[in-house]
This record gives C-alpha cells, structure tokens and sequence, in this order.
C-alpha cells in the first residue's frame, strides 16, 4: 500500500463478520480521505503484539470487540473519562508514541437517552457494554437498576436484581438489553421486562435489527433505539478521536442499510 494510505481496523475473535469496515470505507470514499479499514482477527493474548504490528505497518486507529476492550486498558497510554468509567476502550488512536483509548460505545448511547431526572432505568446484563451503559445512564439522571443471571458479580448499578426470576413490573423510563440474547443463532425465549409508556427500549443486538425485544417494546407504543444506529453511531464518534471530527452519520447509516 501506498505510504500515504492510512490504516485503520477493527480486531477481535471472530471478527470477519463484523459491518466496521463496510461503514467507514464507505464514509472513507465519500469523503476522499486516504485510509483503508479492514477487520484483523486477535485473540486475547496477541493484542500487545498485533498493537504494535499493526503500527509499524502504518495503522493509526483502532476500534475493539470484547473482551479486548477490557484487556487492551494496560497498554493504553492515555484514557478518556469514557474509558475510566466503563471499564473499557471500544476506540484507539496512535498520538504522541501510545494508543490513546476512548470508549464511543458510550458516546453513541449518550447521543440517543433523555435525561433521566432521578427516573429508574433498568440494565439487562452484566458485561463490558452492560457497564458502559451504566456509566451513559448515571451521567445521563437515572437511577441504574441492574438485573442479571449471576448478581453476586455485578460491581456497578445502584441496585441489582436477579433476571430469571420474573422481575416485578416497575416504572422504567428506560430498559436496556446488553445481553446477546435475542440475536442470531441465540435464544430469545425470555421474559422481556419492558418500559412504561413513554419510556424508551435500548437493544445493543444488531443481527436482526428489529430484535424481538423491540418488537415487543413497540407494541407498547414505546420509543426504541436499535443496535445498527448504535454501531452507526459509535462508528462516527470514532472520527472524533482520528480525525477531530464526527464521522458523517448519513452516509454511514447508507453504507449498512440492507440491514434495516
């Protein structure tokens, strides 16, 4: 490749399904920026070396699947507020001799929720993004419900419940699911707990795009905000940190919409 071409990726285990390199090469094009994206299959215990590869071969951003969002945090020099509070680092950038870690998972969640005015939001998981999303809602006024299959482990939310059990109804002005369930090749049989009128439905899941999740929520009438806006969304925060810009959302949103 030319020396003027600037690299960018997206590592993970497995990776090659992933729509990253199909919304920024198309964002890439349209914007005449010499750069190319491309997915670069890591496994945990090679992050470090493919780091510091993929530098020397010119690459100058990097986005992160889990659990490499976690397990990259050691090697980052330098870490946005995001990062701190999540746990995790979805984004990097090569400034000043280091990676530079941000975490626009929870830039593009922020983007999307309403303040919350002290109103209970509830958390359907106990992961990486499930903390993100706690960080995004806390700052956003919520009161941080957590439910999960295993609560002893859970070390965010304000309060946590055990999911499995029926969940008794509440008021949630928002109800999140970053869990896997409901994607492709997962199961979906599950007691959805769902938001009051007027509150908002959050499904990470992108494969389907109108999860059943979703469908359920919008049979109550409720907003929702789907998994392909989020990727859309959190690709464009990414441009942020390469580029000091947000990434165009319409044409990236253009770029994956055999996926509506």
């Amino acid at each position: 490749m030319a020396d003027s071409l600037a690299l960018y990726a997206v590592f993970g285990k497995p990776i090659l399904h992933s729509l990253s390199p199909k919304i920024h090469n198309h964002a890439f094009r349209d914007n005449a920026i010499s750069a190319f994206y491309l997915p670069v299959e890591v496994a945990s215990d090679a992050l470090p070396l493919k780091l510091a590869a993929f530098q020397k071969l010119g690459g100058r951003g990097v986005n992160l699947t889990r659990p490499l969002k976690e397990e990259v945090l050691p090697h980052l020099s330098a870490a946005s507020e995001w990062v701190k509070q999540a746990g995790a680092a979805n984004t990097l950038v090569w400034q000043d001799g280091g990676w530079v870690g941000d975490n626009t998972d929870c830039q593009a969640l922020e983007t999307k929720v309403p303040p919350g005015h002290g109103g209970p939001a509830l958390i359907l998981g106990a992961g990486g993004v499930a903390r993100a999303t706690a960080a995004v809602l806390a700052s956003r006024g919520y009161e941080v419900w957590v439910a999960a299959r295993h609560p002893s482990g859970v070390v965010f939310g304000e309060h946590i419940l055990t999911w499995g059990e029926r969940l008794k109804p509440r008021d949630w002005q928002v109800v999140v699911n970053a869990t896997p369930l409901g994607q492709i090749h997962e199961e979906q049989e599950t007691d959805w707990p769902l938001p009051a009128p007027g509150g908002m439905a959050v499904d990470w899941v992108y494969r389907p795009r109108r999860t059943r999740f979703l469908a359920l929520a919008e049979s109550r009438g409720v907003s929702v905000v789907d998994g392909l806006e989020l990727l859309v969304e959190q690709a464009a925060w990414s441009w942020v940190a390469w580029f000091g810009y947000r990434g165009p959302v319409a044409v990236m949103r253009d770029a994956v919409q055999e996926w509506s």
